[in-house]
């Protein structure tokens, strides 16, 4: 576990999720065969789907360009393959997990439609008006 998530984890475990006056974490956790999602103080459960792993991998890297064939990698194990075909196949996995968000949370799934981006080279970029710390 890398120190920055351990010291986010430290920080929930102690009861004191944020400093003062910082901006609440925001969870996106896979809980056996759904994900609890929490953003702007909403709640919602979801069940699993490749586009949500995707998607947290994604949220636990912000603003790193992540290349369609390691984000399956990481995701799904093996080799990806074909470069067209991962690309294809992970962009319409996220955008499947996008639109089930967007219909439970429309605030969530504006900000993840505004800050994911799929292509060959995949990332997420948060809003710097509205910055969004995950806890994965």
């Amino acid at each position: 576990m890398s120190n920055d998530r351990q010291a986010r984890v430290v920080s929930l475990a102690s009861g004191s999720p944020h400093p003062a006056g910082a901006q609440p974490a925001q969870v996106f956790r896979r809980e056996g065969d759904y994900w609890t999602v929490v953003y702007a103080g909403a709640t919602v459960r979801l069940r699993d789907a490749v586009g949500m792993h995707y998607l947290a991998h994604l949220l636990a890297h912000p603003d790193q360009r992540i290349a369609v064939g390691d984000l399956l990698t990481a995701v799904k194990g093996g080799t990806a393959g074909d470069a067209e075909r991962a690309r294809s196949a992970v962009g319409k996995r996220i955008k499947a997990a996008l639109a089930h968000i967007s219909e439970q949370h429309p605030a969530l799934g504006f900000h993840l439609s505004s800050g994911v981006k799929t292509g060959y080279v995949c990332v997420y970029h948060p809003d710097p008006s509205r910055p969004a710390r995950w806890v994965v």
